[in-house]
């Protein structure tokens, strides 16, 4: 029973470098070369069941990249690595930078389950320890933390979501000056976390649910504001 189980329920992927076994029936939207020093890969046009065995440049064995929803689990095992690497190797600033990404996937995880409230608890949080660190560090740069919790609720929870990321982050902005209080033309992070506030408007804007938003005219006032100071 069990083997006519294998020959005809759905196809399992083989885990990731990192361990990740997707359910039966999940789908790849590219794999990857076991080898380190290949690099070899490929990405389909639509997520498919399968992936090549062997790579076709060195010959070694392969993984999967996940197609959504299982790029989540696929993304944990990723960032649990890392971490768990960047503390054995002591090294501060990658582990400060893994345990923002997880605060990212943390957020995300609460909307796809549903949990609102632990999602808005941990967007708080977040954008807590992002002030902290912008103030400790001045090369820090949290653009990219906070693109990826916009990106996050986008996908997981919705337009209204996702101008919770916002507002914070433009009132923080708006609040520190030009740049967050430092020369946008020397300054790399300050040109850095500014493309990023400007990129998440604009894809808050380009999300085909907020067409008809009542909060469109103020997203868009956002966006240019922060364009011209750049």
């Amino acid at each position: 029973m069990e083997i006519l189980h294998r020959l005809l329920g759905p196809r399992q992927l083989p885990p990731t470098r990192d361990g990740y076994q997707a359910p039966p029936g999940a789908l790849a939207a590219g794999w990857h070369c076991d080898d380190p020093d290949c690099g070899g890969s490929g990405y389909f046009p639509d997520p498919r069941p399968g992936i090549p065995r062997r790579c076709g440049e060195c010959g070694s064995g392969t993984y999967p990249r996940y197609a959504w929803p299982w790029q989540h689990g696929e993304r944990r095992a990723e960032l649990d690595a890392l971490l768990s690497g960047a503390e054995r190797e002591n090294d501060v600033y990658l582990a400060l930078l893994v345990r923002f990404h997880l605060l990212e996937w943390t957020f995300e995880d609460h909307l796809m389950e549903g949990h609102r409230r632990d999602a808005l608890v941990t967007l708080e949080d977040t954008d807590a320890r992002l002030r902290v660190a912008m103030r400790e560090n001045p090369y820090f740069t949290e653009g990219s933390h906070r693109f990826g919790l916009l990106l996050g609720a986008l996908r997981s929870g919705g337009p209204d979501i996702a101008l919770r990321v916002l507002e914070p982050w433009v009132a923080l902005a708006h609040e520190q000056g030009p740049g967050y209080g430092r020369d946008l033309e020397s300054d790399n992070a300050s040109r850095t976390n500014y493309r990023c506030l400007v990129s998440s408007c604009l894809e808050w804007l380009g999300d085909g649910r907020t067409g008809g938003h009542p909060r469109r005219g103020t997203v868009v006032a956002w966006a240019p504001a922060r364009s011209r100071r750049r």
